[in-house]
């Protein structure tokens, strides 16, 4: 088996610190590309693990810390953006003046794409 090897890691993993606002419709920019999976923590005070990712869609998450199951909050994410993402006003993904980090990756994405040609032979 061939394996393919990355050679622009930062087309698929990029870290993003930010500071809350507290508001709705904050715009974390800056990744590079749009993210597939998020993975969120505050970093200045203990906070559970915010885990988004576009097949759960952008309001379902989950607390890789409790063993809670996918639960829908649409004031933490709003929405995967072309770089980066948008958040609510919850206080675990954007609670004015905290600090957050943010793990962003690319997994099945819009790009990079890549075309094949499929021949059929009888």
């Amino acid at each position: 088996m061939a394996y393919s090897s990355i050679t622009k890691p930062e087309d698929h993993f990029n870290t993003i610190l930010y500071t809350g606002n507290g508001t709705t419709d904050h715009a974390i920019t800056g990744v590079g590309f749009q993210p597939d999976w998020t993975w969120l923590k505050k970093r200045n005070t203990a906070d559970n693990n915010i885990l988004q990712d576009v097949v759960r869609g952008a309001t379902n998450y989950v607390i890789s810390d409790l063993s809670a199951a996918q639960a829908t909050y649409a004031e933490g994410f709003k929405s995967f953006d072309s770089d980066g993402f948008t958040l609510g006003n919850a206080n675990n993904t954007n609670q004015n003046t905290h600090t957050f980090v943010a793990f962003n990756w690319l997994a099945a994405g819009t790009t990079p794409s890549k075309t094949y040609t499929v021949k059929v032979v009888s």
